[in-house]
């Protein structure tokens, strides 16, 4: 009952998202599980930051950037498909933030850099309750569009960022992603 019930509000949060129909939605979520099943996945463990990263077999690790973000602990990427990445940040929070609120300084961060299109809600991360923070960056023509799903353990907020130019055809993969995301110990 409860794999059902989530299935439930992942269709009702797509159909709410792409403003498809339940039905249509559902078909979608349906074929994504298929397709999901014949891929081939490669856990990485990060027991030094507490948590465990699902990706695609043939993607690496990278170091972190920490020009980027200090918080940054791990990035991944396939190295013959620059269309898609993902980077895993683990920072200390208030005990009293929720998942939404980070999400939303999150938003300002990446507002400031430029990001717009926002769309951020509840959203469940590694079979436990988090969020979910969706914008894009358009210039010159072309978009980088990101997806930040948050999950806090105490005073830690853990973000696995997934990055983008094919939406669309990534959202599937980085829904798995965080799917499988989960925190050690």
């Amino acid at each position: 009952m409860t794999a059902n019930k989530h299935f439930k509000r992942r269709v009702r949060e797509r159909a709410r998202r792409t403003g498809e129909s339940y039905t249509a939605a559902l078909a979608a979520l349906r074929r994504e599980l298929a397709r999901r099943q014949i891929m081939q996945w490669q856990r990485i463990e990060k027991p030094d930051f507490g948590y465990a990263v699902r990706i695609p077999q043939g993607w690496d690790e990278r170091p972190p950037n920490l020009k980027n973000s200090p918080w940054e602990t791990a990035r991944f990427g396939d190295r013959t498909d620059r269309r898609h990445s993902a980077i895993v940040f683990r920072q200390p929070v208030r005990p009293a933030d929720s998942a939404l609120e980070l999400a939303e300084r999150a938003r300002s961060s990446l507002e400031h850099n430029g990001f717009t299109d926002f769309d951020l809600a509840e959203a469940e991360v590694g079979g436990a309750p988090g969020a979910v923070l969706r914008c894009a960056k358009h210039d010159a023509g072309r978009s980088w569009h990101v997806i930040e799903y948050l999950r806090l353990d105490g005073e830690v907020v853990f973000c696995l960022g997934c990055g983008t130019s094919q939406p669309a055809e990534d959202d599937e993969l980085f829904t798995a992603m965080a799917d499988g995301f989960e925190l050690l110990g």
